[in-house]
């Protein structure tokens, strides 16, 4: 029996690419072939920038000369190739393809292109996938599917980015609450806007309550972030995660507590010398 194939190897086209495709008319087979071919040349040569030239295409593809210029021409114009001329040779770059070193040099840590979307009461009304958090560490709400949610819009909307784009919008979503960092994007999205805005962390409802901690049935160590789902507020504290219809304001009102309300009790060496010092002035 054939062994499967690792996820990696396979080649996906979104559904909004053969939207795309199908949009034009009698070119739609073609577009989608010569595409697909350009993919897999990438794959083999583990490059978004495999070389592929006419006459190479053309033998690969067993079409005419004239069909595959056609088609090469129409993909330049939708702007989903790049022709890169080094010499005599030919190269084919595919933008929406990312290697590992050049998603590594972008967004430094966040290496994952490909990260579960988030369905949420913000959201445009697309179809989404549900969000998939990592374990955050203290007081850093992580980017986590917002980020890959925004730069999937530009995509598909032809906003040009680079590398110091990414950079400055990775950076305004640091260390901002999940819920502020929906409303920013979300709202952008509605609004066909380039670029997104969050408010001043110091105009922030919900940024002050980072690093406290609640007292309840039993202690809620250390909030990390605060969603917001369903009409419901999901609160992600150090030790554990639960949902409240009470807003961050309210909870930490009734329910807040410092490391130094605790009374400490006396060892119980130094309580037993105390009664004995009062037993002996008897």
């Amino acid at each position: 029996m054939e062994a499967e194939q690792p996820l990696e190897d396979l080649i996906v086209i979104h559904p909004h690419l053969l939207q795309k495709f199908m949009r034009q008319g009698k070119d739609f087979a073609n577009l989608l072939a010569l595409y697909t071919f350009y993919t897999y040349q990438a794959k083999l040569q583990k490059t978004n920038q495999p070389l592929a030239t006419d006459e190479f295409t053309r033998k690969g593809m067993n079409w005419a000369m004239d069909r595959v210029k056609k088609t090469k021409k129409l993909l330049k114009e939708m702007k989903l190739i790049a022709v890169v001329q080094k010499g005599y040779y030919s190269y084919i770059q595919l933008p929406f393809i990312y290697t590992k070193k050049k998603i590594g040099e972008l967004l430094g840590n966040c290496t994952k292109s490909q990260k579960p979307k988030e369905s949420e009461d913000l959201a445009p009304k697309e179809t989404e996938k549900k969000e998939v958090k990592a374990k955050p560490k203290p007081s850093t709400p992580t980017l986590s599917t917002i980020f890959d949610r925004w730069i999937e819009y530009c995509n598909k909307n032809n906003i040009k980015y680079g590398k110091n784009n990414l950079k400055y919008w990775e950076k305004k979503l640091k260390n901002r609450v999940t819920i502020e960092q929906k409303e920013a994007v979300y709202m952008a999205i509605n609004r066909k806007w380039k670029d997104f805005y969050l408010i001043p962390i110091k105009e922030s409802k919900y940024h002050k309550f980072l690093g406290k901690s609640l007292m309840m049935e039993r202690a809620c160590d250390t909030l990390l972030d605060v969603n917001k789902k369903n009409g419901r507020f999901i609160y992600q504290f150090k030790n554990l995660k639960f949902s409240s219809t009470a807003t961050p304001f309210q909870l930490f009102e009734r329910h807040e507590y410092k490391q130094s309300d605790i009374k400490i009790p006396p060892l119980f060496s130094e309580f037993k010398e105390k009664i004995l010092s009062v037993v002996k002035r008897f």
